[in-house]
């Protein structure tokens, strides 16, 4: 069963030129984007999304795929390009490697992404293993920053049967290969794009950034006390005021 917390969200506004598409991460949620929604224009079409697998529990997670995450992101922006003037998406973590994608596949419709922690290049830190184990068990204490915003990224419900969690290795694997085909195409990327790093980030390598040098419409910058999912109040004000400077570029 899905949880409420976890749930899609579509808002059509008729006679709209515009539609922004949020996509998230792996084992992610909808919510991850609730701070950004009311800085979206009223006049704009919203569809954020949960991806197929998750908002329920671990075997329903193992029970999808890359591909079918890749086509239903991709049966929605084909359909919504044929519907608004402009595209426009925002994404996290893996959702992110979607927005790539889409934008090389409609470069005329596609206007412009907004991502964050893209995950070019991974790296596996101590805190991500911690984090893991306290969400999973319920260990994670109200004072844990780390451990509190992890949880409310995570989109699945938790399971203690440890095993259950093996099923997860083939998503796991599907996303490096993933990853390892966006890196050969991110420098054709033909749109205007602003990308967020975490420079603490303790599942994505800060080197990830050497992917995204020398392309011209590719616009990074490191949020230099954040992590993957915990943003400090200085780097999560400076990302609110980036998306509506950013959603101000289309109006």
């Amino acid at each position: 069963m899905i949880s409420l917390a976890h749930q899609p969200y579509t808002r059509i506004v008729p006679g709209s030129s515009t539609v922004l598409v949020m996509i998230h991460g792996i084992i992610g949620t909808p919510d991850h984007f609730r701070d950004f929604l009311p800085l979206v224009p009223e006049d704009w079409s919203v569809y954020n999304l949960l991806l197929d697998g998750h908002g329920g529990g671990v075997r329903e997670f193992s029970a999808s795929s890359m591909d079918k995450w890749k086509t239903q992101v991709a049966r929605l922006v084909e359909r919504l390009c044929l519907q608004y003037r402009r595209v426009l998406i925002a994404a996290h973590s893996m959702g992110t490697l979607f927005a790539f994608s889409e934008a090389l596949r409609h470069p005329g419709k596609i206007a412009g992404l907004f991502l964050l922690a893209a995950p070019l290049q991974v790296r596996i830190g101590p805190l991500a293993l911690s984090n893991s184990i306290k969400v999973c068990f319920g260990r994670v204490r109200p004072d844990d920053a780390q451990a509190v915003a992890a949880k409310a990224a995570y989109g699945l419900e938790a399971d203690r049967r440890l095993w259950r969690y093996l099923g997860w290795l083939p998503r796991y694997w599907e996303l490096l290969q993933e990853i390892r085909r966006v890196r050969r195409q991110v420098s054709r990327v033909q749109v205007p794009c602003y990308v967020y790093q975490s420079r603490k980030d303790e599942l994505v390598s800060a080197q990830a950034v050497t992917w995204l040098r020398g392309n011209e419409n590719i616009h990074w910058t490191f949020l230099e006390s954040s992590t993957h999912f915990h943003y400090r109040d200085a780097d999560f004000s400076e990302i609110l005021t980036c998306f509506s400077a950013f959603c101000a570029k289309y109006l």
